[in-house]
């Protein structure tokens, strides 16, 4: 087996940040990723989030795993004043992936959970000094541009063709909050039949304790509620204190775990 790297960007990912793993004949048996990204909306102690994907039909986790250490022993090392954390995504019920990533010394261990919310209790109107609306999504472009400043704060992207898939679902809306041309807060609900889920949500930094997320979860609760939906869902990262005060706002109730981010830290 054998290491290469593609001649060209992968979904994005450039090509000395994707691996592919190599059998004798030559044949991809394994593949994976490193995405850099800076994230101190979601992560001020340790902003540098170094995101991982492995996959394989077999063979060579071992190899692209040491593949993926060296490059984010690269990527940390040009951001040496900020901590870092490497992770994965792993399904809660995928027990062998996740053995994988602890044997391999990943310890540093968040989850991401699904619970039920109610409407917090605020008006589902924008707080005064402010406007509300729904995002322009009209066009490719609009709908990349939005994909950008939701992305900035999440921990893990949105891809534009899983995003056209949510807005074609029975259930869908887009709001922000903007004070003049200065946006301040964005939301997504998106859902079929009864049931509705906040899939992305974000405060910028200087807009925070002025009540912009509360207003956007009524908000998009209430029209989504006058179009039929009874039931609703969000993700909450656990360890990140603003996602759980949220919750805690919007009486949520604990469903299930989803997956789980065994991590790395770097000092």
């Amino acid at each position: 087996m054998h290491i290469i790297q593609p001649p060209q960007a992968v979904n994005g990912i450039p090509p000395e940040n994707f691996f592919l793993v190599m059998d004798s004949a030559n044949m991809p048996i394994a593949n994976g990723f490193i995405d850099p990204s800076y994230r101190p909306s979601l992560f001020p102690e340790r902003p540098i989030c170094l995101y991982t994907s492995l996959r394989s039909n077999g063979p060579g986790l071992d190899l692209l795993l040491g593949a993926i250490l060296a490059r984010a022993y690269q990527l940390r090392k040009q951001y040496p004043q900020y901590k870092a954390r490497l992770f994965a995504q792993v399904n809660a019920l995928d027990a062998p992936m996740m053995s994988f990533y602890m044997d391999s010394g990943f310890q540093d261990i968040d989850q991401l959970d699904i619970v039920d919310i109610n409407p917090p209790n605020a008006k589902p109107t924008a707080p005064m000094g402010f406007d509300m609306s729904f995002v322009p999504l009209s066009t490719p472009a609009e709908l990349r541009a939005f994909l950008l400043r939701m992305n900035a704060h999440r921990l893990v992207a949105l891809q534009y063709e899983l995003m056209t898939r949510f807005m074609s679902l029975p259930h869908f809306v887009a709001l922000y909050i903007a004070r003049g041309q200065d946006i301040a807060g964005e939301i997504i609900l998106t859902g079929e039949g009864e049931a509705a889920s906040l899939i992305g949500l974000y405060v910028m930094p200087s807009y925070r304790r002025k009540g912009i997320g509360k207003s956007l979860i009524a908000a998009g609760m209430k029209y989504l509620s006058d179009h039929g939906v009874t039931r609703f869902q969000s993700d909450v990262i656990r360890h990140n204190a603003a996602q759980y005060g949220l919750a805690q706002i919007c009486n949520a109730t604990y469903v299930r775990t989803a997956c789980f981010f065994p991590g790395i830290n770097y000092d």
